[in-house]
Order: C-alpha cells, then sequence, then structure tokens
C-alpha cells in the first residue's frame, strides 16, 4: 500500500471515530437534566447592577459560546420599566396604523411611492421614509422614533461591549421592533404568539431561527420579499446577536422565550428541508427562558427557538427585538419589495430623525439614513492602521536587513490537515 493510500485510509478512520464518538455522546447526553439544572440555576444571566463590566461581558461570551444565549438582569433600572413598557404598548399600536395606512394608499388607492413621498403620505397621516438604496421602495420609519424612552438604554454600555466582544467592534442594528404575546382574553380567548387557533398550549412551539440564519428568508420563493439566508451547515460564526429586551417579568408561564441550549453548533435546523425536525413539537431539552423586566435577552441567531404559544400569566409579555450585526454582514441588499416594502430589516430614518437619537446610538443607526454619510467606525480604523504599521515593518527589513529578514519567519509552523489524496498528480 503506497503513502498516499495510507493516508487515505488514516482520514477515513479519523472521520469514522469522530462520527461514533458523536454518536455515543448523543445517546449518553441527558438533555432534559442538563437543561433543567440551567434553568434552575440560571447560569446563563449576569447583572447589570451587581458585575462588573469585565466579568459580565466575559461571562456572557462564555455563554453564548456554551449555550448560545446569555441574559443581562436589570439592563434597564427597574423605576424607569414601567414608562417604557406604556411607550412600546402606544408604539405598537401606532406602527400597526401607519402599516394600514400604507396598504390602503398603494393597494387600494394606486398611488405611487414618488406621490407618497412628495406629499400624499403626509396628507393622509401616513409615514414613509426612502431608503438609502437605489432602486428600492420606501418604507415605514424606524420604529426607534416611537420609543424614545426606549432608545435612551439601547446603546447600554454593557450590551454594547458584549455584542463588539462576540462580533466586531464595528456594529449595525440592522432590525428593531416590539413583540407583544398576548394574555388569555376574559372572553377566553387564548393568549401567546401567532394565529389565535395556535395559541394556548405549552407543548406547542414554532420553532425557527434567525436572520441572517432563517431558512424562509422571511419571503420564501418571493424575491421581491426574500431577505436571503446562510446556507446548511452554517459555518460556525456568530454573525448575529438577536436581543429581546422584556419590559415584563418573564418565565415559562409568562411568556419567556423557548430555547434549545448548544442548538447553534448543530448543523440542523428544525426548518430545514432534509433534517426531519417538526417545527411545532416540543425537543428533549428545551427550555423557556426568566429574567426580571428591564433586562435584555441575548441570543446566536443559530439558536433554535420559538416565541410562547401560550401565557396564562393574565398579562401581556411586552418586549423589543433588535438584531446586531458586524458591519460585514449584507445586511439590505435584497428584499426590494414591489410598490412598497414593510419588512422591518433596515427600516430608515430622516436625517432630523437620525439627529434626535442619543449620540452613543447613532453610530448603530447610520447605515439606515441616507442622508448620512456610513463610514467603519473608529475601533475598525484603528485595527487598520496597527496592521499597516505590520507592513511597514516588514518593508524596513526588507531595506536595512536584507540577509537577516529571509530568516525571520523560521519559527513560524502553520498546521495543516493530513496529506493523502488530495496530493496534485501534475
Amino acid at each position: 500500500m503506497s503513502i498516499i493510500e495510507l493516508h487515505a485510509k488514516a482520514d477515513r478512520l479519523e472521520k469514522e471515530l469522530r462520527q461514533t464518538r458523536d454518536q455515543i455522546a448523543r445517546e449518553t447526553h441527558d438533555s432534559e437534566v442538563v437543561t433543567a439544572e440551567l434553568a434552575r440555576t440560571r447560569a446563563y444571566a449576569f447583572s447589570a447592577q451587581a458585575d462588573p463590566v469585565e466579568e459580565l461581558v466575559a461571562g456572557c461570551a462564555d455563554s453564548l459560546s456554551r449555550y448560545g444565549f446569555c441574559v443581562i438582569d436589570n439592563a434597564i433600572p427597574r423605576d424607569q420599566v414601567d414608562a417604557i413598557r406604556n411607550e412600546i404598548v402606544e408604539a405598537q399600536a401606532a406602527i400597526r396604523k401607519n402599516v394600514e395606512g400604507i396598504r390602503r394608499l398603494f393597494d387600494e388607492e394606486g398611488a405611487n411611492a414618488e406621490e407618497l413621498l412628495a406629499g400624499k403620505a403626509a396628507a393622509n397621516g401616513v409615514e414613509l421614509r426612502r431608503v438609502r438604496r437605489v432602486g428600492h421602495p420606501p418604507k415605514p420609519p424606524n420604529d426607534i422614533v416611537r420609543m424614545p424612552q426606549y432608545a435612551e438604554h439601547l446603546a447600554n454600555l454593557a450590551v454594547t461591549a458584549v455584542a463588539r466582544r462576540v462580533l466586531d467592534e464595528h456594529l449595525r442594528i440592522a432590525q428593531l421592533h416590539p413583540r407583544i404575546i398576548e394574555a388569555d382574553a376574559r372572553d377566553g380567548t387564548p393568549g401567546g404568539f401567532g394565529s389565535t387557533k395556535y395559541r394556548g398550549r405549552a407543548d406547542s412551539r414554532e420553532w425557527h431561527t434567525d436572520w441572517p440564519h432563517d431558512l424562509s428568508a422571511y419571503g420564501r420563493e418571493n424575491p421581491n420579499d426574500n431577505v436571503g439566508c446562510v446556507r446548511q451547515p452554517f459555518p460556525d460564526v456568530t454573525m448575529c446577536l438577536v436581543m429581546i429586551w422584556y419590559m415584563t417579568d418573564v418565565d415559562e408561564n409568562s411568556g419567556g422565550t423557548w430555547i434549545v441550549p448548544g442548538s447553534h453548533k448543530d448543523p440542523r435546523n428544525p426548518r430545514g428541508p432534509n433534517d426531519g425536525i417538526s417545527v411545532t413539537a416540543p425537543i428533549p431539552g428545551d427550555m423557556q427562558v426568566s429574567a426580571p423586566a428591564g433586562s435584555v435577552y441575548i441570543q446566536d441567531s443559530r439558536c433554535w427557538h420559538a416565541s410562547a404559544m401560550h401565557n396564562p400569566s393574565g398579562r401581556a409579555r411586552v418586549a423589543v427585538v433588535n438584531r446586531w450585526c458586524p458591519w460585514w454582514v449584507s445586511i439590505d441588499d435584497y428584499a426590494p419589495g414591489d410598490k412598497y416594502s414593510v419588512n422591518t430589516v433596515c427600516q430608515p430614518l430622516s436625517h432630523e430623525e437620525y439627529r434626535g437619537l442619543p449620540a452613543a446610538l447613532q453610530p448603530f443607526f447610520r447605515h439606515v439614513c441616507p442622508d448620512e454619510r456610513d463610514t467603519l467606525q473608529a475601533s475598525v480604523l484603528e485595527r487598520a492602521e496597527a496592521a499597516g504599521r505590520r507592513t511597514a515593518v516588514g518593508f524596513r527589513q526588507l531595506e536595512e536587513d536584507v540577509e537577516g529578514r529571509v530568516q525571520a519567519n523560521a519559527h513560524i509552523r502553520v498546521p495543516m490537515g493530513s496529506v493523502s489524496s488530495g496530493i496534485s498528480k501534475y
């Protein structure tokens, strides 16, 4: 047997060994026991008020890597939560009314985007904003403009530090909207997320992963609505952090988010066409997050999760969802719409609205303001400057120490996989 054949055999046996070990791990791992302990201890949670920022950031980053999610308790002071919760409820009503008005003007009255932006929208009490991307229709204004009290907390130092640690120094908020889960009504209508006919059961789910890992990509086969999605199997890279800011206490009976811990590392997906997973059935080891009002739940967008389809608590779960991405993720290239677009990805801001945001929050929304130049944030430029200095050192060596330079990299060793049948024959 040749060396190449031996290497090929070794590669095959190593692969079989890995697969066997993975199978043993799956068969012997009692996910329900592990998750029950995680839910009991809340080892995924850290306190914005009690934990030093450095420890909080390190703990959250570790939890996100290990479980796929974390919680920062009390990111918003308790004495401000009630006012913000009321603001969000009012914002939700205004947002829905505005979207209904947009659809009426376009679909029933046959208006076009140019007419609406020229004044017809305002004359009819409807708000639209032009977008940055050429050829894309206008959208409703970013939901953040209707929640100024909440906006004061969105750039929380601990939250942004966690996002920068896990994603990149240059961040963009690609999506933001209220998410209210209704409580059981007095007339007997069950509370919970989604269509009324599916609500009320504690054993029902709606498993999915979030953009840019949402396989249905919002628009499915419609090119006007499809925002794009990373192909399975997902690379082992965090591309988006989904944050849910709870304005009510949440647990297993009050709208806590369902999560499958560790699922961000699983190559399968609940919506995967060939993965054999039911999106509505419980999964062994799933759990609901618990957190006090004013807390923020943060998850890797690859995590299998679901909004609660039951809420017997007697009060609505009020929250705001936002999605944070690094600068290198393409967040608004697709879903051009037809006549209008009401998807919540990169909803725009006027220049006045942008300038009205808290100064600390503006960098994360600059990309959605067409009148604002969008440049890379300072920390990314500092990285580039350091790389430039490193490059200059090498060329100084070329000028000052030609012979010594030849051995300058002698200590560098780059590991690679075993060489087998992939060796070129030419």
